[in-house]
């Protein structure tokens, strides 16, 4: 996730924008009979993308191709052993060959899409940002399979998010955005995990801006943000009803009015190439630099990280993905 602490002040001078709302999980619908085994099984899945992406790979930036490309191809095994059709969207990034791999079924009649980027910034291991994110994309696509939701679902896992790809025309996600606005497609809303790894129940473990303070937001970090624009109202609305439903994960939800142009730093993730393209887009995050304090250092270690909360939510995203679009 390319964000910068300037995104405290800037949250705070920009407050009058924003519209902030906090929600509770309710009773969750899924899992079925054999809840215990169910998510130990989501948890074993969890485990092992962290373990690969975070612990044997390790760095993966764009001043690693070798590291990169085994992310990339990990991402493509694991969608293909579940046997999703695959495919690589590739381009030339720095005179390096990288590329998003792509499953499911990108329906250009219509589809939801849920994204997740598998780089790193330099020496980082980047088990919150974003191994984190793609083993959650990884294990909601492994559930999804048993399922016949709706719309057509796509998977994908984005190269090159982090600096210094972020604000080029080389971001895997600007690559696949502008693909899909230029061959008309109908992506139905973008979901992207972001950083969703890491959860405190202490007091204070979450940075609030002061005028923030003042209407009671939570200092502690123990939710998960939604992160939209105005257009992305609806679907904002639909996912945070279907965490609700779906897991016990407390979520509070942010729209930014006019693609975030009025607060830049809220644009710093994959989701802001799909709002320029006119596509409803979610972040989903646990907030990153506001809370935890090992983002963009060696120390983002999958030992950091709440794994019961990332199964929450696989069990949360697996429920929208059964309800999205009826």
């Amino acid at each position: 996730m390319a964000m910068k602490p300037a995104l405290i002040a800037a949250l705070g001078a920009g407050l009058c924008f924003w519209w902030w709302g906090a929600a509770v999980g309710g009773t969750p619908q899924l899992p079925p009979p054999g809840e215990a085994m169910y998510r130990e099984e989501i948890r074993a899945g969890l485990l092992k993308h962290l373990q690969y992406l975070s612990v044997e790979v390790g760095e993966r930036s764009i001043y690693r191709p070798q590291k990169l490309k085994a992310a990339e191809d990990y991402v493509a095994r694991e969608f293909s052993a579940l046997g999703y059709p695959v495919r690589r969207q590739g381009f030339i990034c720095q005179r390096v060959e990288v590329a998003n791999v792509i499953a499911g079924n990108p329906d250009p009649k219509g589809y939801y899409l849920l994204g997740a980027h598998f780089d790193t910034v330099s020496g980082s291991p980047g088990a919150d940002d974003n191994a984190s994110g793609v083993a959650v994309l990884l294990e909601v696509a492994r559930l999804s399979r048993g399922l016949a939701p709706p719309k057509p679902w796509a998977f994908v896992g984005f190269t090159t998010e982090e600096p210094p790809v972020f604000f080029t025309p080389y971001m895997g996600s600007r690559v696949y955005a502008r693909q899909a606005r230029k061959n008309r497609e109908n992506i139905l809303g973008m979901l992207c995990l972001e950083s969703v790894g890491y959860f405190r129940e202490d007091p204070d473990s979450q940075q609030i801006p002061l005028p923030l303070k003042f209407l009671g937001y939570s200092t502690t970090g123990n939710y998960l943000g939604l992160v939209g624009n105005g257009r992305s109202r609806p679907l904002l609305g639909e996912l945070e009803r279907a965490l609700k439903e779906g897991c016990r994960l407390p979520v509070a939800t942010l729209a930014v009015p006019l693609g975030g142009g009025l607060i830049p730093e809220t644009r710093l993730s994959d989701h802001a190439n799909f709002w320029d393209e006119g596509f409803q887009a979610v972040m989903l995050t646990d907030t990153a630099f506001l809370r935890n304090p090992n983002y963009h250092t060696p120390r983002d270690t999958m030992d950091t990280l709440d794994l019961e909360a990332m199964t929450e939510l696989v069990l949360g995203l697996t429920h929208f993905v059964s309800q999205a679009g009826k």
